[in-house]
């Protein structure tokens, strides 16, 4: 529910980055450019550190769309430029590069942003997101036509595999955008939209960042992640939780060995839970008798509110829960900042996969139990 480090100024249609690696000049800008349909007379940078501290440097726009930033700063960090309401362009800078772009401000997927190999990267991300933006709209729409029909249960079945393939095909190029420039500052940006499950490219970006970025605070915040992402990588073992169910009833977990668990943390007050609530629910519907259940453990503050929305949302699973909000004894072990939060363990209590959601939980119960 706490919002992601970067990808807050990270919109399909607004990611654009550059960064270089050109001998600092004092005549030539930092960042410049011709941008056609431009209607604001300036443009501001906004360090993202400190976005409500104003503009770290001004750029008068010329007739033509032309503009230049000479701010130098201190160390590589992520800037913005708002282009119009609707565009920004966003960009990491460090003191000596020179990046120019080129393009308009109603085409900015078309843009050109030359100056370095972060820029290559960053315009093909912003490409990529869009094509597979556009495909995902294109099978939400196509979903509307049967949503008051009787085909929509097998319609959704469907196209929730057809999702699931581009969504498996989207993070294959997204990782082999990182293999290609591992040590690029632009996979700050390209990571955050791979799923926590990829912990070995969170690892892989940490490794390859660590040295020359050690002192970014946009690095550090960055290897806080990548530190609790890998504390479930595949394979390790999971802590025990041993906490009341609704009955007032202690059920370990350890009791569920020998099932494929999805050790799921939610509470009442989550909306982004109770909205991936239906998803879990389809899965241990198709998967229950495979071998699949679910151990909820609720961070909820009172019972009334936890059995309602057990009841309300048809949660038929293993419930657990001590009713201590964020102190709960089970998110302390798990490292549980946020929520939802979800592990999956294998029969021996392995686990196989973390924070699935959507057509990745299915994908990946299919993959195990069928």
């Amino acid at each position: 529910m706490k919002n992601k480090f970067i990808a807050i100024s990270f919109c399909i249609s607004i990611l654009f980055l550059a960064c270089g690696s050109e001998a600092a000049q004092k005549t030539k800008p930092i960042l410049s450019g011709t941008i056609s349909g431009l209607t604001s007379s300036e443009l501001y940078l906004i360090d993202l550190l400190q976005p409500k501290a104003g503009p770290v440097d001004t750029a008068i726009v010329g007739a033509d769309g032309s503009f230049a930033f000479d701010y130098q700063p201190k160390m590589k960090g992520f800037y913005r430029v708002t282009l119009s309401n609707a565009f920004s362009l966003v960009t990491p800078l460090a003191a000596g590069e020179s990046i120019q772009v080129l393009g308009d401000v109603n085409q900015l997927a078309d843009m050109s942003i030359e100056g370095s190999v972060d820029a290559s990267q960053m315009q093909k991300l912003n490409q990529l997101l869009g094509q597979y933006n556009a495909q995902s709209q294109g099978l939400e729409q196509e979903f509307q036509q049967y949503a008051n029909t009787p085909q929509r249960d097998s319609m959704l079945a469907v196209l929730r595999a057809r999702f699931a393939g581009v969504e498996k095909e989207k993070i294959n190029r997204l990782k082999a955008m990182i293999d290609e420039h591992p040590s690029s500052f632009a996979n700050l940006a390209i990571i955050e939209q791979l799923p926590d499950s990829e912990s070995d490219y969170y690892l892989k970006v940490d490794k390859a960042l660590a040295e020359k970025y050690a002192q970014s605070a946009f690095y550090k915040n960055f290897h806080a992640k990548a530190l609790a992402v890998s504390q479930f990588s595949v394979g390790s073992e999971v802590p025990e939780i041993n906490l009341p169910d609704p009955n007032g009833d202690l059920v370990a977990l350890s009791s569920l060995k020998g099932k494929v668990v999805l050790i799921d943390f939610w509470a009442s007050w989550c909306k982004p839970c109770r909205r991936e609530n239906p998803n879990v629910v389809a899965a241990y519907q198709k998967y229950k008798d495979k071998g699949f259940t679910v151990y909820g453990v609720s961070l909820d503050r009172t019972k009334d509110a936890w059995v309602n929305a057990i009841a309300q949302d048809n949660l038929t699973w293993t419930h657990v829960s001590d009713l201590k909000f964020w102190q709960s004894a089970a998110a302390k072990a798990y490292g549980v900042s946020s929520i939802p939060f979800a592990v999956l363990i294998d029969a021996e209590g392995k686990v196989i996969g973390k924070n699935l959601r959507g057509p990745a939980l299915h994908q990946k119960l299919a993959e195990v139990l069928n």
